[in-house]
């Protein structure tokens, strides 16, 4: 099965901003007020602000804007709501403290794409 195309962009633009424990998570038919969660982490605030904005910027270039965007002064959670897709961008603390994974663990988890190889570089 092939991912949605918005799904990739947001693991790209998550990716491109060294995130890590990326997980998407169908929750149709569990949820009535989405259809799909993502989670990520982040080492510090501010890169969980770099990935958020970064997810953001490229889903605006898809054409998509969030209906909300709730913690970013602080950073350590923050929610962009696309109303079908909910992103979750957490520091690890944060994240195993709320375990909403867990709370959601009866969806079903999507295949995320595979990593675009690293550029070679020749060193001199």
């Amino acid at each position: 099965m092939t991912l949605d195309p918005r799904l990739a962009i947001v693991v790209e633009a998550a990716r491109s901003k060294k995130a890590f424990q990326i997980r998407l998570l169908d929750v149709k038919g569990i949820a009535t007020f989405t259809d799909v969660f993502a989670f990520m982490s982040g080492g510090s605030d501010r890169q969980n602000r770099a990935i958020a904005d970064a997810v953001e910027d490229q889903l605006r270039l898809a054409g998509e804007r969030p209906l909300s965007m709730e913690g970013d002064q602080k950073g350590n959670w923050i929610l962009l709501d696309y109303g079908d897709l909910i992103v979750h961008v957490m520091d690890e603390e944060t994240r195993q403290y709320y375990n909403l994974e867990g709370l959601w663990a009866p969806g079903h988890d999507l295949e995320l794409p595979p990593e675009a190889p690293a550029a070679n570089i020749p060193s001199n």
